[in-house]
């Protein structure tokens, strides 16, 4: 399955190079498709099924679907600190888009 995932972003054209970055020991580490050449990887070689659950889940909550119903769509069970991951982000979200209208607001005056 993540294979055609990946087919599909290529044929989407996501072929964009991204870099990877993990924390190891507390200081970030560069990680490569090729670590010999340094080559990056691209953004379709990232995509998996677990992207689009993550994707989906935000593109619901993002769309005011109520928490519930997300978590029943996505096999959360209630209370699942994993599911306010999601929930956190889509808050950080509409914090953000709230700060830029009062931003605009005030710039009125």
């Amino acid at each position: 399955m993540n294979k055609k995932f990946k087919e599909l972003a290529k044929l989407a054209g996501w072929t964009h190079q991204v870099v990877k970055i993990r924390m190891r020991r507390g200081k970030p580490i560069e990680l490569f498709k090729d670590p010999i050449k340094r080559i990056h990887f691209r953004f379709c070689d990232l995509i998996t099924t677990h992207t689009m659950r993550r994707t989906a889940i935000t593109t619901l909550l993002s769309l005011r679907m109520d928490e519930p119903s997300v978590r029943k769509i996505s096999g959360h069970a209630p209370g699942s600190s994993e599911f306010y991951r999601y929930v956190q982000y889509h808050q950080q979200n509409l914090d953000e888009k709230t700060d830029l209208v009062f931003e605009k607001l005030q710039n009125l005056s």
